[in-house]
């Protein structure tokens, strides 16, 4: 693998005060920017070619740091959730594919609890499920769609606020299949308990925007962060993240710089054909045909955040982020990202490299999916060195 490197560009004080119109504060303050990296080499590598089956994925979904240091991988091509160690070695699995208690059919989230637990949302069967990162399970209990706004199951699970309930949000297509003009989804964002109540509803976002029932390139995407009691929104479309409270109300707009790519829309847009080309999709090459080509593009391409309590948020990167390969809801690989405190203010800019989807961040290491000269992924996880 590839030595890569992380590189956070810190705003200087200089330019703060030029876009604040003054020139205070730019002589001692200039000397504190300091640069992030990703260790040389990945500190674990977890995924192989062929060989033991534990290290062997179809398809990693998901994957996160307990604060130990040991890796929960959730295989949604496997439907399987297995536990490695700080050192990358397998050390037990969590539950079964079924329908019983412990058992799961289909997981679109997984997360840490308040109480060092690992949660998963199973979507199939409708239920939260906890268990302890050993594999003994600790509860189990169905959500109750009937008493939230909205009856429409749950789709997957944006994240949970600190007193453990979470954000499940619900998928509204945005038109008929027959429409002839693009319609962007809506995603309606809802608050659960741990016990599987329903706590109330948190508000609507634009998805997708579809033509006859198909996503049509680089079309933003719902974008959601839950850091304490707040949650961070954003639909992809303008350089904004809502600050939400509690119970979903929007409290203010954390302003980001925009990106003007209109000048580039025609390479970019060729770029994609290319692609698309390459990788011998016909279909999406005839829809590429009939479409009118915007010059305008997203402006978010993902959002996360750190447990030092910063939020990282991508910098829509076309044509590598247009909505055609893979999951999509996870942001693509590599890009570049704003570091940005709660308050709004940004810090700077961090580059994660080519290749790298980053999924989690936790103290000084940074856990994510890699693939290899040889197509095989991979769970690396790199230290973060200042």
């Amino acid at each position: 693998m590839q030595p890569v490197t992380l590189a956070v560009r810190i705003l200087g004080p200089c330019l703060l005060a030029s876009l604040l119109a003054s020139s205070s504060a730019c002589g001692d303050l200039a000397n504190q920017s300091e640069a992030l990296r990703i260790s040389p080499k990945p500190l674990v590598e977890i995924g192989e070619m062929e060989g033991a089956e534990a290290y062997l994925f179809s398809s990693i979904a998901q994957a996160f740091l307990l604060e130990d240091g040991r890796v929960v991988v959730y295989d949604r091509g496997l439907n399987e959730i297995r536990v490695f160690g700080p050192d990358g070695v397998f050390l037990n699995g969590i539950g079964r594919s079924g329908e019983g208690p412990g058992e799961f059919s289909d997981v679109t989230g997984l997360w840490l609890t308040p109480d060092g637990l690992v949660g998963l949302w199973d979507r199939g069967n409708l239920r939260l499920t906890t268990f302890r990162a050993d594999g003994e399970l600790v509860s189990t209990n169905r959500v109750r769609v009937e008493a939230a706004e909205s009856s429409a199951p749950p789709e997957v699970l944006f994240g949970s606020f600190a007193n453990g309930d979470i954000v499940l949000a619900t998928l509204h297509f945005g038109g008929p299949p027959d429409t002839p003009e693009a319609i962007p989804d809506r995603w309606r964002l809802a608050r659960f308990g741990p016990d599987g109540e329903a706590r109330g509803a948190l508000g609507e976002l634009r998805g997708m925007r579809r033509l006859r029932g198909m996503p049509i390139p680089f079309t933003p995407l719902p974008r959601v962060a839950v850091l304490g009691d707040s949650l961070f929104t954003a639909d992809g479309y303008e350089a904004g993240v809502d600050v939400r409270g509690p119970d979903g109300a929007i409290g203010r707009t954390i302003t980001l710089p925009v990106v003007d790519r209109s000048a580039e829309a025609d390479a970019i847009w060729s770029a994609l054909e290319a692609e698309l080309r390459a990788r011998n999709r016909e279909m999406d090459l005839g829809m590429l045909e009939r479409l009118p080509r915007s010059d305008e593009f997203p402006q978010i391409g993902g959002l996360m955040h750190d447990d030092s309590g910063l939020l990282w948020v991508k910098i829509y990167d076309p044509p590598g982020d247009a909505l055609w390969f893979g999951p999509a809801l996870r942001p693509r690989a590599g890009g570049e990202w704003y570091l940005v405190r709660p308050v709004g203010e940004v810090l700077g800019t961090v580059r994660v490299p080519d290749g790298l989807i980053p999924l989690h961040i936790a103290g000084d290491r940074l856990v994510g999916i890699q693939r290899d000269a040889l197509d095989v992924e991979r769970v690396v996880v790199h230290a973060l060195q200042r």
